[in-house]
C-alpha cells in the first residue's frame, strides 16, 4: 500500500507540476488541492501503519485516521476539477463513497467489540481497496494515460452513442455490494 501511494503521489506530482502543458488559474488551484490531498492521505497512512498492534487504544486510533481520511477524500471528491481532466470527477467521487463506506463498515465491526463481525471487516477492506483503485485511476488519468482494467469500458467521444457501446456494467455485481457478498 505504501508503495502504490508513493507511485500515485510522483504521478500526480510530476503531472500536475508540469501542468500537463496547460496553465491556468482552476489547474493551479486542483495542483495545489491534490498535492495537500496526497499529503494528508501519506500522512495518514504512515500513521496507521505505525499504530502499535498491543496497544489498548489501537481500534480507536485506526478508527480516529480512517476519520480523518474519510474527511479527506470527501473533500478531494469535492475538488473543483479542471475541464482538461473533468472525466476524472466521477472517479473522484466514487473513490469518496467506497471510503466513506469502508469507513462505516469498520465502525460497525470495531465500535462494540462484543458484536465483531468478520464479514464487516472484509467488507470494508474491500470497499477500502476500491476507494485506492479509484485514486490510482485518477493518477493514472492524470498521467495522460488511460487506466487499464477488465472491468473498464472505454467509449470515445467521437463514437456514436446509439447505446450499443454501452456497458450494461462497469462493475461486477459481487463489487457493487461486498457486504451481500461476505453473508
Amino acid at each position: 500500500m505504501k508503495k502504490f501511494v508513493m507511485i500515485l503521489t510522483l504521478a500526480l506530482f510530476s503531472c500536475i507540476a508540469g501542468g500537463c502543458g496547460k496553465t491556468d488559474d482552476s489547474l493551479e488551484q486542483y495542483k495545489a488541492d491534490m498535492e495537500a490531498f496526497i499529503d494528508t492521505v501519506n500522512t495518514l497512512t504512515d500513521s496507521i501503519e505505525n499504530i502499535d498492534t498491543t496497544s489498548d487504544t489501537r481500534m480507536e486510533e485506526m478508527l480516529g485516521y480512517l476519520d480523518e481520511m474519510d474527511a479527506a477524500f470527501a473533500a478531494m471528491g469535492d475538488l473543483e476539477v479542471p475541464e482538461q481532466f473533468a472525466n476524472i470527477e466521477e472517479l473522484a467521487d466514487e473513490a469518496s463513497t467506497n471510503l466513506s463506506k469502508s469507513v462505516s463498515l469498520y465502525h460497525q465491526a470495531f465500535d462494540n467489540v462484543e458484536d465483531y463481525d468478520p464479514q464487516l471487516v472484509n467488507a470494508a477492506l474491500e470497499y477500502y481497496k476500491r476507494a485506492f483503485k479509484r485514486l490510482d485511476y485518477i493518477g493514472t488519468i492524470l498521467q495522460g494515460e488511460l487506466p487499464e482494467d477488465e472491468t473498464i469500458t472505454i467509449i470515445h467521444e467521437d463514437e456514436e452513442d446509439d447505446g450499443q457501446n454501452a456497458p450494461e456494467s462497469s462493475e461486477d455485481d459481487s463489487e457493487q455490494n461486498p457486504a451481500e457478498d461476505a453473508e
